[in-house]
């Protein structure tokens, strides 16, 4: 299985954006895990969102959007110049059939709605609707963050090419591309055992960024940290049973489900950004 180079990668740009603030490099390695296996797309949303954020300016979103779609025409070309339709069609093969005994997520539906259309479009509008959601909860949050004047500014000059680069936090570049990625698994047509690199490396940050905020009642922070610590082990075992059962299924749904309910609920990590060009940062 290509899962796991795919998902070191992809982990690789995340340090990159993350602790390096290398965003052109980052973008680089982010479309190489790309062209690995497509899953990695998952992440893609948060990481458009964290570019806008990061540069504040359309033109410098778009160069490091260049960075990603050349390394795809790079490596693709050998297939692109003889086959295009051909491959375009394999790499994204919207009207693929999944089979039903190999989902780890949904055995407990019947088969029939499993591989129905509209049971994928379902799945496709709710995935796009709380991106959607998300998207305008993080916009909010990072303009009411009081971290500087330049932080509340950042969507307004979102289209101004002369704005300084934005230094994002760690913690929040984190959080932000795993949720992206976690949402997208939520309302998954499938999932597969090996899949389960995919993601589970972020349970554990996501669900106690999203405990935060029950820090100050130390009663409600252990309820709260014991439920993590039985959905964490509950999507664990739901990834052990073979083969999947109703049951195993429902328990994984049902943990992916108080996961994002949390993560709608929750607040969204500090920005913490400073001017892009002070003192000991790089321009990128």
């Amino acid at each position: 299985f290509n899962d796991a180079p795919a998902m070191v990668l992809l982990y690789i740009s995340m340090y990159l954006f993350a602790c390096c603030d290398s965003w052109s490099l980052g973008c680089l390695v982010f479309s190489l895990a790309v062209s690995i296996k497509m899953n990695v797309l998952l992440f893609a949303p948060g990481l458009l969102l964290l570019l806008l954020q990061k540069n504040r300016s359309i033109w410098g979103t778009l160069w490091h959007l260049s960075i990603c779609a050349a390394v795809q025409l790079i490596l693709g070309w050998p297939f692109l110049s003889k086959y295009p339709v051909s491959y375009l069609r394999k790499a994204f093969e919207l009207d693929r059939v999944f089979f039903f005994k190999w989902t780890v997520n949904w055995k407990f539906i019947p088969e029939q709605v499993f591989i129905s259309k509209p049971w994928a479009l379902l799945l496709l509008v709710c995935h796009l609707g709380v991106l959607a959601f998300l998207a305008k909860k993080w916009q909010r949050a990072s303009i009411m963050q009081k971290a500087t004047t330049m932080t509340r500014e950042w969507m307004q000059n979102t289209y101004v090419g002369t704005c300084n680069k934005l230094k994002l936090s760690p913690e929040y570049v984190m959080f932000t591309m795993f949720v992206s990625n976690f949402v997208g698994i939520a309302f998954a047509r499938t999932l597969h055992y090996q899949f389960y690199c995919w993601y589970f490396h972020s349970l554990p940050m996501m669900h106690w960024i999203t405990t935060m905020k029950y820090s100050s009642d130390s009663t409600v922070l252990r309820v709260a940290l014991i439920l993590n610590t039985v959905f964490i082990l509950a999507v664990e075992y739901a990834f052990n049973v073979y083969p999947a059962t109703k049951f195993s299924s429902a328990m994984l749904q049902i943990s992916h489900a108080f996961l994002l309910l949390r993560i709608l609920q929750s607040d969204v990590p500090t920005m913490i950004v400073h001017d892009g060009i002070t003192k000991g940062a790089k321009k990128r």
